[in-house]
């Protein structure tokens, strides 16, 4: 999109402070056209500035919200990456999903992700499925006891 934008319009679109979006600029955060004394801001700058916004309010430190950034830049070759990723944060890290895939953005630690809950209903539906292991209150048919599967 080469759609520019007033600083006024992503002021309200982000909820950021006047203050905060010059500093963001002197820092190089982002990087606005500048026509005379205006900051014309691109759709990718909004985005990035949503999710700058989003981060520093759930609490993680500008510090570590710029250096994410960074490594997203080197990482994704894509021209506009973070319009297409899910981000999240507890305040100390920066994760990332990208098609399926988690990792931080600023450690570049890959995690995997996988659903306990899942896992306990194919241990269920397996042992139905095989006739010696059908659990009969408490007990399989051989008259082994079994615990109760987790949940979650």
């Amino acid at each position: 999109m080469n759609n520019i934008y007033s600083t006024k319009l992503v002021q309200k679109l982000t909820r950021a402070s006047v203050n905060q979006l010059k500093y963001w600029v002197r820092i190089s955060l982002v990087s606005p056209e500048k026509k005379g004394k205006y900051s014309l801001y691109s759709f990718k700058d909004i985005i990035k500035l949503q999710v700058l916004v989003s981060l520093r309010r759930k609490g993680l430190s500008l510090q570590r919200v710029r250096e994410g950034m960074e490594n997203l830049s080197r990482m994704l070759p894509d021209d506009e990456p973070l319009s297409r990723l899910i981000i999240y944060t507890d305040g100390i890290d920066m994760i990332v999903v990208e098609k399926g895939k988690y990792f931080s953005a600023i450690t570049r630690q890959h995690y995997f992700r996988f659903d306990t809950e899942q896992i306990g209903a194919e241990i269920v539906r397996l042992q139905n499925h095989d006739g010696s292991l059908v659990r009969r209150n408490g007990l399989l048919e051989n008259g082994e006891k079994v615990a109760a599967l987790p949940n979650g």
